[in-house]
């Protein structure tokens, strides 16, 4: 594993959400996507050398909209960058982690993601992300 790649902040409203961080912090909009397996809307900022990817549900029955309804909006998950994404998620099950994906999957910006269960990282959920190969 590599390093943290982002962290990841539920919001309800994504135009607000997205006006609110810059306003705070001068965060610059570099990337929006419609993940539809997942039906979430994303949209990241880049605040210096460090990325926040904002994520709401496109209606109640998203997975992005239940976790606003239990838990509010916020701290959704951090995000550890990887060079073998798989392989990442096989030393964290080896090493006792409780995985929600068992192998990777499709993620916003072409990229692969696996979750451990927020159970194993004391309430945090977990994703690894393995951006694509270039060259």
């Amino acid at each position: 594993m590599q390093g943290l790649d982002h962290i990841a902040v539920a919001v309800p409203d994504m135009e607000q959400a997205i006006a609110n961080w810059q306003k705070l912090t001068g965060a610059a909009v570099t990337h929006r996507e419609y993940v539809a397996t997942q039906h979430t809307h994303v949209t990241f900022l880049q605040i210096g050398d460090f990325r926040i990817e904002l994520l709401a549900g496109d209606g109640p029955d998203s997975n992005v909209a239940k976790f606003i309804e239990k838990r509010g909006p916020g701290l959704h998950h951090i995000a550890i960058r990887s060079e073998d994404g798989q392989k990442s998620l096989s030393e964290l099950a080896q090493a006792g982690a409780r995985l929600i994906n068992e192998s990777l999957r499709p993620g916003a910006e072409r990229t692969l993601v696996g979750f451990a269960h927020p159970s194993s990282f004391g309430g945090v959920l977990v994703e690894i992300v393995e951006h694509p190969k270039h060259g």
